[in-house]
């Protein structure tokens, strides 16, 4: 008698749900991509979402998980952190650029990494070196990531000096400059491209096709600029652009307010009157402030760590600037403010050697 032969892809879906959703962050987001089967239950599991923080050091990445409370560290040979800075997340992965404009992805659990064509000769005849740590931060380097972990298809995009917009897809020969966009800040969504642009309005970009093409039709706020009315004693320093789980636009501003205090507020278009309000809630979601990444319910409350709904996750230089803004070897701090309090919470970083951290979130596309 022949015994009949099951592979581990064939496992009952009740039972490789259960253990998929008993394993620590790390080893759930590796075992999710063993195969389509077990990428398509991992999808139905029932896990918490909260942001990490990552804390690069001059070569290896310290991964913050904060419902466990400790870091997980990984070695990086060959990588210099201290010339690089992450400017996008999507899902376990980080977009990141170096001092010489040259960008890659990395997988923050498996250390996967993809280099993405050179620069130099789309930007032939400019600087293309300068020094990361006072010019190359999240905040002055408006860019986005999206990648299907199931399929491995990807979409970078990043701008250069608000006149160059570049974009790359999985299998593209090289970069796409999309000439005229006066990016400011960007943010993706179902294969569109929101571009805030320099003289405050929202272009849409579809992606889906082999050529980039604006939409028109389809754009709530395409003739509706917006245009800050500040309130006494208030002073912006970032713009950003976000897009909500529901698909709402939303333009985020951090600000200087009375008595010099830091803070962020938020806007969205009423389609109606056609104007930009201020709203003074995220709809129980919680925002990557730069990326562009807003991070639907539920989400996993951490004690002491000031995570939960309605908060913005950032990093110091999205900040008015301090006193220690222009001191270049300081460290990038990771902070969360809450909207209902206005109040800001710095976690701790207990290991001295790290340079910069950033936010991701595990899985989470």
């Amino acid at each position: 008698m022949s015994r009949a032969r099951y592979g581990w892809s064939k496992l009952c879906t009740d039972l490789l749900r259960s253990i998929l959703e008993s394993l620590h962050p790390k080893d759930f987001h590796r075992a999710r991509t063993v195969c389509s089967s077990w990428y398509s239950v991992s999808t139905t599991c029932t896990r918490p979402l909260c942001p990490w923080r990552i804390l690069l050091l001059k070569s290896s990445t310290l991964l913050y998980d904060p419902e466990q409370d400790k870091t997980i560290e990984t070695e990086h040979p060959g990588t210099d952190f201290s010339n690089s800075c992450v400017v996008a997340s999507c899902s376990n992965w980080l977009l990141i650029i170096d001092s010489y404009l040259d960008l890659y992805l990395l997988n923050v659990f498996t250390c996967e990494r993809i280099n993405l064509p050179s620069m130099k000769s789309l930007l032939f005849g400019q600087v293309i070196t300068f020094n990361v740590r006072s010019s190359l931060t999240s905040s002055s380097t408006p860019a986005c990531l999206w990648m299907n972990e199931r399929t491995g298809d990807y979409v970078a995009a990043w701008s250069y000096k608000e006149h160059y917009l570049f974009l790359y897809k999985k299998g593209d020969a090289t970069w796409r400059n999309h000439k005229g966009a006066r990016c400011r800040s960007m943010a993706y969504k179902d294969n569109k491209l929101y571009v805030y642009t320099s003289d405050g309005y929202i272009k849409i970009l579809d992606l889906s096709g082999d050529s980039v093409k604006e939409i028109v039709e389809g754009n709530p706020c395409p003739n509706h600029r917006f245009q800050f009315v500040s309130r006494l004693g208030e002073h912006v320093w970032r713009t950003k652009v976000a897009v909500t789980n529901s698909g709402e636009v939303l333009i985020v501003l951090s600000l200087r307010g009375l008595q010099e205090k830091r803070l962020f507020c938020i806007f969205k278009m009423n389609v109606e009157s056609g104007n930009w309000e201020r709203v003074d809630s995220l709809g129980g979601e919680v925002l990557i402030f730069g990326h562009g990444v807003t991070v639907r319910s539920p989400i996993k409350e951490i004690d002491g760590q000031g995570i939960k709904s309605d908060s913005i996750c950032f990093i110091d230089y999205d900040l008015w600037p301090g006193a220690d803004y222009f001191y270049h070897t300081r460290q990038i701090k990771s902070g969360i403010f809450d909207l209902a309090t206005r109040t800001i919470t710095w976690p701790k970083t207990s290991d001295p050697s790290v340079l910069k951290s950033f936010w991701f979130v595990p899985g989470y596309a």
